[in-house]
C-alpha cells in the first residue's frame, strides 16, 4: 500500500492557499492537469482551492467545468468514478420513508437542506460507517445519549426499509459512495493525489484514498494532526499523530499573533509529549491580548474591551463553543447588546434589507423620495395598519423605475392616509410569529438602529468548534463550558482549534456549563 507524504501545517500556515497551490504549479511541470487530483472534505474548501488554481497562468485555457472532478470532495470523486451513478438520498426520500415507517418521523429535518446530523438515525449509521464498525459494534462503545430517542433495536428495524428504499429508487447515501468505490471502481490512472485537511478522513475514506493513489507517482496528505476533532465520525488521531513525527512541517504562521500562538502551543503540548514530538512555527508580528470573562452577562473590564472593539472597529469576531447550551447564551448576549450577528455559513439574524427599511422609513414618511426598489422592500414588512388590502409588491411591476414619495403611494391607494403619521417602522411592520417573540425582535432591532449599522458583511458570527475549523477571524471568543466531555486529548485539540481561528485578541469564557474543556 502506497504511503502518503504528510505535510504538517499548524493553524494559519497557509496549507491550502500557499502550499497546495505552489505544489500544483510544480506538478504541472511534470504532469497534465487531467492527471492531478486535489480532494477536500467540503464543497466550500474544494471551490476555494479550485478558484486559486484557475488563477495560475498555466491554467488560462482550462475552464471551471473541466476541473469539476479534478478538484472536488472525496465523495464527489468516488461517485463520479462509479458506473450507473445514483442520485443522492434527499429530503424528499426521507419524507417518502416516513410514510413507510413511522420511526423516521420521530425527529424533524430541515426541508431546505437535508442534513444527516439533524436526524439521529442517519447520524448513527454515518458514525458507525465512519469508524468502520457494524451497527452492533458501534453501539457497544458509543455515547447512547447522542442518538436518543433511538435504541439499537429500533435502528436495526429501520435499516430494513431504508436499504430496501435505496435499492428500489436507485439512490445512495454518502457511505454508499465510498463503499461502492472501494468495492467496484477501477483504480484511476492519476499521477498525483493531494488530500486537503487529511486528518478529517475516516477509516473508509482512507481506504478509498489509498485505492485512488494505487497508480499515483506522488501522494500527499496536507493537514494538522493536532486539529483531529472528528474522532466521533471515524477520524483516527493516533494515525495522524504518528505521521506527524516524520512530516514536512510548515514553519511560518500568517494568521495568529504571538499571544494566540503561544496559548495554542501551551494547550496542545500534553498531546505532543504523549506522542513524542514537538512542533515549532513562527507567529505574525502582532502581539495581541488574552482576556478572561467570568460570564457573557457580567460587566467587567474585559467585557468593556470586547464591546468597545465590536462597536468601534471594523474587525471580525467569532464566538465559538463546544455544546449546544452555549448557542442560546451567545444569541442572548448579542440581542441584549444590540449586536448584529449571524451563524457561520448563514445569513444575518436580521437582514440588512430589513434594517435598511427601519432606517429609511422615517424620512420616507416625511416626504423624502426613495427608489422603487426600496418601496418594494418596504412592502415585505408593512402591516395592515398602513397598507391597503389587496395591494402587493407584484403590482409595482408596471410602475416607472424612478423615485417616489409616500404621497404617490397614498394617491394610488396603496397606503392609507394615516401612513404619514407613524414614523416608527417597528409599529407598522407585519407581526411574525408569537407576539412575545415579535416584540423581543423589535427591541433588538431598535438597539441596532440606535447604535448604527453599515451595509457590509456581518462582522460578528457564532458556531460550534467543529463548524469553524479552517476559518479565520480577527478576534475569537471561546466558551469552554460544555455539558459533555470527550477524552482529555480531544478536549485539548478542540481548544487548540477554537483559539487558533483568531489573529489578534482572544477571550475565554468558562462559567456557565457543567464541565470545562481541557480540565481533568
Amino acid at each position: 500500500m502506497k504511503q502518503p507524504k504528510f505535510i504538517s501545517g499548524p493553524p494559519g500556515t497557509r496549507k491550502t492557499s500557499k502550499w497546495i497551490v505552489d505544489k500544483y504549479k510544480e506538478l504541472l511541470t511534470k504532469y497534465s492537469y487531467n492527471n492531478i487530483i486535489i480532494l477536500s472534505h467540503t464543497n466550500v474548501a474544494a471551490n476555494e482551492i479550485k478558484n486559486e488554481i484557475l488563477k495560475l497562468p498555466e491554467m488560462n485555457d482550462v475552464t471551471k467545468k473541466a476541473m469539476k472532478y479534478k478538484i472536488c470532495t472525496i465523495h464527489a470523486y468516488c461517485k463520479d468514478k462509479l458506473v450507473g451513478r445514483k442520485e443522492l438520498f434527499s429530503y424528499e426520500d426521507h419524507k417518502n420513508l416516513s410514510k413507510i415507517d413511522s420511526l423516521f418521523n420521530l425527529q424533524r429535518i430541515n426541508e431546505s437542506e437535508f442534513d444527516a446530523d439533524k436526524h439521529k438515525f442517519y447520524r448513527y449509521i454515518a458514525d458507525a460507517h465512519g469508524k468502520g464498525k457494524t451497527l452492533k459494534d458501534h453501539w457497544r462503545t458509543c455515547d447512547k445519549n447522542v442518538y436518543k430517542p433511538y435504541s439499537l433495536n429500533s435502528i436495526e428495524q429501520m435499516m430494513i426499509p431504508y436499504a430496501q428504499y435505496k435499492h428500489d429508487y436507485h439512490v445512495c447515501d454518502y457511505a454508499d459512495m465510498i463503499e461502492d468505490f472501494i468495492d467496484k471502481a477501477v483504480e484511476p490512472n492519476i499521477d498525483a493525489l493531494i488530500v486537503d485537511e487529511a486528518q478529517d478522513s475516516n477509516v473508509p475514506q482512507r481506504k478509498a484514498l489509498d485505492k485512488m493513489a494505487t497508480k499515483a507517482k506522488e501522494y500527499y496528505f496536507v493537514g494538522d494532526a493536532d486539529q483531529t476533532i472528528f474522532e466521533f465520525a471515524g477520524s483516527d488521531a493516533d494515525y495522524y499523530h504518528k505521521l506527524s513525527r516524520d512530516a514536512e512541517e510548515l514553519k511560518q504562521g500568517y494568521r495568529c499573533g504571538q499571544t494566540i500562538t503561544n496559548l495554542c502551543k501551551r494547550i496542545i503540548k500534553p498531546v505532543w509529549d504523549h506522542y513524542g514530538y514537538e512542533r515549532t512555527w513562527k507567529p505574525t508580528d502582532v502581539m495581541g491580548n488574552h482576556y478572561h470573562l467570568p460570564s457573557l452577562h457580567k460587566r467587567c473590564s474585559a467585557m468593556e474591551t470586547l464591546l468597545d472593539k465590536i462597536n468601534n472597529t471594523n474587525e471580525t469576531f467569532l464566538f465559538t463553543y463546544r455544546g449546544q447550551p452555549s448557542d442560546s447564551w451567545v444569541k442572548k448576549f448579542f440581542k441584549q447588546q444590540g449586536i448584529e450577528f449571524a451563524h457561520v455559513g448563514n445569513t444575518a439574524h436580521v437582514s440588512k434589507k430589513e434594517l435598511q427599511c427601519h432606517k429609511l422609513w422615517p424620512d420616507f414618511c416625511r416626504g423624502k423620495p426613495t427608489s422603487l426598489k426600496q418601496i418594494k422592500d418596504f412592502w415585505q414588512y408593512l402591516g395592515s395598519k398602513v397598507i391597503v388590502r389587496g395591494k402587493g409588491k407584484e403590482t409595482f411591476e408596471d410602475w416607472i423605475d424612478r423615485d417616489y414619495t409616500i404621497y404617490n403611494l397614498i394617491d394610488k391607494k396603496y397606503l392609507k392616509d394615516t401612513a404619514t403619521q407613524e414614523t416608527d417602522f417597528c409599529l407598522v411592520r407585519t407581526q411574525r410569529g408569537k407576539k412575545e417573540d415579535h416584540e423581543k425582535r423589535l427591541i433588538y432591532i431598535r438597539k441596532i438602529l440606535k447604535k448604527g449599522f453599515d451595509d457590509g458583511e456581518v462582522r460578528v458570527k457564532y458556531a460550534n468548534i467543529h463548524t469553524v475549523k479552517g476559518l479565520t477571524f480577527d478576534n475569537v471568543v471561546v466558551d469552554l463550558t460544555t455539558t459533555r466531555l470527550e477524552d482529555y486529548f480531544t478536549q485539548l485539540r478542540l481548544k487548540y482549534v477554537a483559539y487558533s481561528r483568531g489573529k489578534f485578541d482572544c477571550w475565554t469564557v468558562a462559567s456557565q456549563g457543567k464541565y470545562t474543556l481541557g480540565v481533568r
